[in-house]
């Protein structure tokens, strides 16, 4: 019982995945426009979890998310960072044509990597944690155009896409990794884990 009060937030975040998986499957139409309230309550979680006291901690997310968000609108409006895509409503409220949510997600993901990242030496906790970030991204551009997420001209992922995460990501952990691991976030290294489970299902099942 003690073991399920200290993770009552990490056991919302996957009974939330859990419905959502089968929400997609029975109601997609419905359950796709309950993806912003997930992100924002499993980033919420995440947060509170890491129990920080540091305004290095919330400098950095809030850094990784503008930086994020700014990429996006570049990507969107040049197609020379990721490719050719454009962003569906299904993350809510857009600004230069990108929700504003994906900078919460770059940041909450980024915080995730960083967690799962314990290696000895900073290049190569970046590197760790960029080959996460792409990995999980696999999985989600699989599902993208499917739940209204974004879209792919020609329906065609390039590998320029992967390319750009991988050095995005790497960058990033560079410039904050430091700040986002310090104090070890159970919630954050399993929201991680929730994700790429949750979207690796999707991809085969859905």
């Amino acid at each position: 019982m003690t073991f399920i009060k200290k993770h009552i937030p990490l056991i919302i975040i996957i009974v939330f995945h859990i419905v959502g998986f089968v929400g997609f499957m029975v109601n997609p139409v419905y359950f796709k426009s309950l993806s912003p309230v997930n992100l924002l309550l499993s980033a919420g979680l995440v947060i509170l979890m890491s129990e920080q006291r540091k305004w290095s901690f919330y400098g950095a997310l809030i850094l990784v998310a503008i930086l994020g968000f700014l990429v996006e609108v570049l990507g969107v409006k040049t197609e020379l960072v990721f490719g050719s895509y454009h962003y569906g409503n299904a993350l809510g409220y857009k600004l230069y044509a990108v929700p504003l949510l994906i900078g919460i997600n770059w940041s909450i993901l980024l915080y995730s990597t960083a967690q799962l990242s314990k290696f000895k030496n900073g290049i190569v906790n970046a590197l760790f944690g960029a080959f996460l970030m792409v990995g999980l991204d696999f999985f989600i551009e699989q599902n993208a155009s499917k739940f209204d997420f974004w879209y792919w001209k020609g329906n065609n992922i390039p590998l320029q896409n992967y390319l750009a995460w991988f050095i995005i990501s790497f960058l990033l952990n560079c410039l904050v990794q430091k700040h986002l691991a310090q104090k070890s976030n159970l919630t954050a290294q399993a929201f991680y884990m929730v994700q790429l489970a949750f979207f690796s299902a999707l991809y085969w099942f859905v």
